[in-house]
């Protein structure tokens, strides 16, 4: 072989390996930018991904506040309507526990408004009208009993024979009478009366207070 041709030989293979690694390069640029698309695809994709989680984590969490918003604010309007319900009730009932105050006061003659002597009288004579009986008993308080002697008195000059019976009642005050054989009864105690003026007018009452029922 001789000097030259080897020197030919070398050149061949030069221009082989250079078109091996054209071929290479060609090769490699294409790979690189499928690669480079394929990676921008992916990273487009994740960051879709990525928003449409935050999006939904988002939308989560503001449902999530809303409803916890929203049952606070029902758990508030509860508790409030309770504490305006106790409120009213309360001055309600210390409404009525003042009223009760004042007829304990006037069956204890510490009323200079009332008589109570004289609201013995009336409650008795409606109690024996009410009866329609020639002969009644007056039924009270222990404390009462010489008081009802006077009232039996009072009722006896209206041919009505009244007589005052041994059974205490306990009651705030006022008068039970009661025809011969206990058969009847006229409840025209404070008790009784208050409890009917109070189921009668308590709806009347809390429209003047608060304004509803």
């Amino acid at each position: 072989m001789s000097g030259e041709e080897v020197v030919s030989i070398d050149k061949n293979s030069e221009a082989i390996v250079e078109a091996i690694l054209k071929m290479a390069e060609d090769k490699a640029r294409v790979i690189t930018r499928e690669a480079e698309r394929r990676a921008r695809e992916i990273i487009e994709s994740a960051r879709r991904e990525a928003d449409s989680i935050i999006k939904a984590k988002r939308e989560q969490l503001e449902r999530e506040m809303r409803e916890e918003i929203a049952r606070k604010r029902s758990a508030a309007e509860v508790l409030a309507n309770q504490l305006i319900l106790k409120t009213k009730t309360e001055l309600l009932n210390e409404l009525f526990r003042r009223v009760n105050q004042r007829l304990a006061a006037i069956a204890e003659g510490q009323d200079p408004n009332w008589s109570y002597e004289e609201l013995l009288v009336k409650y008795s004579i409606e109690g024996a009208n009410a009866l329609g009986e020639k002969r009644v008993y007056l039924m009270g308080r222990e404390k009462d009993r010489k008081l009802l002697e006077k009232v039996s008195r009072e009722l006896n000059k209206m041919n009505v024979e009244a007589l005052v019976d041994d059974m205490a009642m306990p009651i705030t005050g006022g008068v039970v009478v009661r025809n011969e054989g206990d058969t009847v009864r006229y409840y025209n105690t404070f008790d009784g009366r208050f409890r009917a003026y109070r189921e009668a007018k308590e709806i009347e009452i809390i429209q003047r207070l608060f304004g509803e029922v």
